[in-house]
């Protein structure tokens, strides 16, 4: 879809969306309009790459886009804060180190860091925050953003909805396990040994198979181990 289209649908939706009563319905064209200014912020980001690697010096040397998940936050009563590591960033010029951001996304953009670009994109925030006063310093080995809440003193559990979704599923899942501790206790430790590294997958899987051997000799053990079946 082009630019031009899907500003035409912005505008579009916050029409409808001052003219809209119903909860739901607001809803659905807040997210749509969302959708739309990602895809806006997404264009534009390609087109500066395009328009960066076009016209610089040492265009022989392709750059590819690296892509950043790791990430910390933190929050205030004003402001969620993001922590990017990178290390030298700090000798990047201020306008190669780029925030572009919408009211429930944001997406940083490092150009030319040791040959290297570096982006990185959270979209669906958990809340609203004000475009105009969110801003990003650029620290030692870091790059640190403010998220300035467009509700200040509204605590955020999570970074994402997404995130905030996931999070109810499993605490659904967690209630029902109180009805079998024994369950719970299996689901816990299915979960470690999926999260855990290669050192704990080891340990759960030595547990496991020593509970085999006594539940074939005949001995209880009170963790039910042996319901594992295959991890």
């Amino acid at each position: 879809m082009s630019m031009e289209q899907l500003k035409s649908d912005v505008a579009e939706f916050a029409a409808l969306l001052e003219q809209a009563k119903s909860a739901r319905i607001k809803g659905v064209l807040t997210t749509g309009k969302a959708e739309a200014e990602r895809e806006i912020v997404n264009l534009e980001m390609k087109a500066r790459l395009a328009a960066e690697r076009q016209s610089s010096s040492s265009s022989d040397t392709k750059r590819y886009l690296h892509e950043l998940t790791d990430y910390g936050w933190d929050q205030s009563a004003k402001f969620v804060k993001l922590f990017i590591t990178l290390n030298g960033v700090q000798g990047c010029t201020e306008e190669s180190v780029t925030v572009n951001y919408t009211e429930t996304s944001l997406q940083l953009h490092v150009c030319d860091l040791s040959g290297k670009d570096f982006g990185l994109s959270v979209n669906n925030l958990l809340h609203a925050i004000d475009v105009d006063k969110s801003y990003r310093k650029i620290k030692t080995d870091m790059v640190a953003i403010y998220l300035k809440k467009a509700e200040e003193g509204v605590n955020w559990d999570v970074l994402t909805s997404i995130q905030k979704r996931l999070k109810q599923k499993q605490d659904t899942e967690m209630s029902k396990d109180t009805e079998n501790p024994e369950s719970a206790l299996v689901n816990i430790m299915k979960k470690m040994y999926n999260d855990g590294d290669s050192k704990t997958k080891q340990m759960i899987a030595k547990a496991w198979t020593e509970s085999q051997e006594k539940s074939r000799m005949g001995k209880e053990i009170g963790g039910g181990l042996d319901a594992f079946g295959d991890l």
